[in-house]
């Protein structure tokens, strides 16, 4: 895998599936300041991001592409349930308007379909943020992205 470690806890897509199905609009977050819909909002968005969906350009799109590989190598070699708390949001990604029961139920839905597409990707990958990636990769990232704020309202 070109020099990628992906922690032994990076939960596997059953699991993040699972947990996003469990997940309630009325969850509790133990830190930050998203509520559980505006996660799954995030999510949702971050998701469509590695899917080519949202673009980021700029300064953010640049430094992606300069030091998103070296960014994925630490971000993978840490536990999902160990990462630091209040770390920066992409503003594309960033959920600062409410998100109410019907937004939470597409946006949970969004999620779920997004992940399937995430999870068929294989071989190499076009990463629209990183550049060329071994898919298994991206599809790691994307869960131990999601298992971060999974384990922000319990739900791993």
């Amino acid at each position: 895998m070109s020099g990628y470690t992906i922690h032994p806890d990076t939960p596997d897509i059953a699991a993040v599936r699972g947990a996003f199905e469990a997940l309630e609009a009325a969850d509790e977050r133990r830190w930050g300041t998203m509520t559980a819909p505006q996660m799954a909002e995030h999510i949702a968005r971050f998701n469509e991001i590695y899917l080519g969906r949202i673009r980021v350009g700029g300064v953010t799109g640049f430094l992606a592409r300069l030091v998103g590989k070296l960014f994925i190598r630490r971000f993978l070699a840490v536990s999902p349930y160990e990462m630091k708390r209040g770390m920066g949001t992409l503003p594309s990604i960033r959920i600062e308007e409410p998100v109410d029961g019907a937004a939470f139920e597409n946006a949970r839905a969004r999620v779920l379909s997004t992940f399937a597409e995430i999870e068929a990707k294989t071989g190499e990958w076009d990463h629209p943020l990183y550049g060329r990636i071994p898919a298994e990769v991206g599809r790691a990232l994307a869960r131990h992205h999601a298992a971060h704020h999974l384990r922000q309202f319990g739900r791993l």
